[in-house]
């Protein structure tokens, strides 16, 4: 059974939803969703798995952020995928005024920088809370790996150079490599 249309969003249009899975099932949700034919984004790693010795002896994909997954379908579509073999799946929700009313989503520029930074295995994860994106001006990357990535140029805490932060409210930030001021543009 489906529940009520959010107010907010149009219920049929395509959109990335924040989901929040259990157990630390998302590798899990990602196969099904694959199999599925879903479009979905879980930022992984390498994760190296050492023997007695501590030598390195095979990688294996972990999630870098453990619990989420991101999907790109309906709203509609993605609570017909709870009714089957993604029961656990949760809507991460948008608070408004204090009350959590909407599914949150993330916009599809956003999402493809934050995929850009995660999948080139040279940005870093951090705290979402720990940078004030509010002090830094909005740039485009111009020059290597992440040319074409848009985000918000900051000092890192406790640190002197500066990195362009795509940030996903609530979950995850992520920042490319030291720039200059020649690596990039501002955006007006």
């Amino acid at each position: 059974m489906i529940t009520e249309q959010p107010k907010r969003f149009n219920y049929n249009e395509n959109a990335w939803y924040v989901m929040r899975v259990t157990y630390q099932r998302e590798l899990f949700a990602k196969k099904i969703l694959d199999e599925m034919g879903v479009t979905n984004y879980v930022p992984q790693y390498k994760k190296k798995i050492k023997n007695k010795e501590g030598i390195v002896i095979k990688l294996k994909d972990d999630a870098l952020i453990h619990n989420y997954i991101f999907i790109f379908s309906s709203y509609k579509n993605i609570m017909e995928l709870k009714q089957g073999r993604l029961e656990f799946l949760r809507f991460m929700m948008e608070k408004e005024n204090g009350v959590f009313t909407t599914p949150q989503t993330v916009r599809e520029d956003v999402m493809m920088n934050f995929i850009k930074i995660v999948d080139s295995q040279k940005g870093v994860v951090i705290d979402p809370d720990s940078v004030d994106l509010k002090k830094g001006e909005r740039v485009r990357v111009l020059t290597g790996v992440f040319a074409g990535v848009e985000g918000t140029l900051v000092t890192m805490p406790n640190k002197r150079s500066k990195r362009v932060v795509v940030k996903i409210d609530g979950i995850a930030a992520v920042a490319t490599i030291t720039l200059t001021n020649r690596d990039v543009e501002r955006i007006v």
